[in-house]
């Protein structure tokens, strides 16, 4: 019998696995936020960074309990204000610019885990608080030679120009004093959309204007050929002028009057600058002009004429 609960009691203790000492209860501190970023934009502090998903302990961290921002001039006399709690991951807020204006402030913000235990503060971020800039007008965009030039009013002292291709969405495009600005990176046929904003540093901006849209198109006409000569030979008067350098250039058109009769048009879209006229009779009275026409249609005014008698 004694042997029996020997056995038994091995068996027992066999199957039993070591039991050490109890773990500490778990802190569930956040992780520091290392990635905060804020800056003015209108009448607000916009705020941006990421809360985390991790505990100092590198445990899953799936809530907290609050967030604070800390603005003042200094740390020592700074402001606590309670932000809207959010789930880990990027967040977006933003407060009132109004009771900092003329101040450089330093924030930082910090969470609150679930335990109650808060994160170190965030990387500090330092901002000059200026009084907030007006949103600048609507944009007007027109269609001009060398693409869309944009006109706008605002009191802004630079200003950012965003543009949109179709329906995609707004790039920044540029930064200028004022208008009025050029966009010379346009195609013809493609609608555009454009927006401006005030800027008075790298984090002063206004809100963003209304969005303005074009479609531009090729109205304009080539540069009016220059330099046209008429030369009498024995059996033709030969012509010759300066080319168009334009990158849509298709060719010219030759016109032509008998004594002081009206310009008929004698010749269509010649390519080269020059051209020999042999229909011509010996004796008679000569004027000529020409025009330039690019690929779309569009067609120049006519050259100054010139005039010469035929051998």
């Amino acid at each position: 019998m004694k042997a029996w609960f020997a056995v038994l009691g091995a068996a027992l203790l066999s199957g039993c696995g070591y039991v050490g000492p109890p773990l500490p209860p778990t802190l569930d501190i956040p992780v520091t936020i290392g990635d905060f970023r804020a800056w003015e934009y209108g009448d607000n502090i916009e705020l941006e960074f990421t809360l985390p998903d991790k505990t100092t302990e590198n445990l899953t961290l799936t809530s907290v309990r609050s967030i604070e921002l800390r603005i003042g001039e200094n740390p020592a006399d700074s402001k606590l204000v309670e932000l809207p709690l959010a789930k880990p991951g990027p967040v977006t807020d933003q407060i009132p610019a109004q009771m900092w204006i003329g101040q450089t402030v330093l924030l930082a913000v910090r969470a609150t885990g679930p335990k109650g235990k808060a994160s170190d503060w965030s990387n500090p971020v330092s901002l000059a608080v200026i009084q907030p800039l007006a949103t600048p007008s609507t944009p007007k965009p027109q269609n001009v030679a060398k693409g869309v030039e944009l006109t706008w009013t605002g009191t802004g002292p630079h200003y950012r120009v965003f543009r949109a291709e179709g329906d995609g969405q707004p790039q920044q495009l540029a930064d200028v004093d004022g208008p009025p600005y050029v966009d010379e990176t346009t195609s013809y046929g493609t609608r555009y959309r454009y927006r401006i904003q005030a800027i008075a540093g790298d984090r002063q901006w206004s809100v963003v204007s209304e969005p303005a849209e074009i479609t531009p198109a090729d109205t304009f006409p080539p540069a009016v050929p220059e330099g046209l000569s008429a030369v009498p030979t024995p059996q033709s008067i030969e012509l010759a002028w300066t080319r168009n350098t334009e990158a849509d250039f298709r060719g010219y058109n030759i016109f032509r009057s008998t004594g002081n009769g009206p310009f008929e048009k004698i010749a269509s879209l010649i390519e080269a600058p020059t051209f020999s006229d042999s229909k011509i009779e010996s004796g008679k009275k000569y004027r000529y002009t020409l025009s330039a026409v690019d690929l779309t249609g569009n067609e120049s005014a006519q050259s100054a004429p010139v005039e010469t008698t035929a051998q």
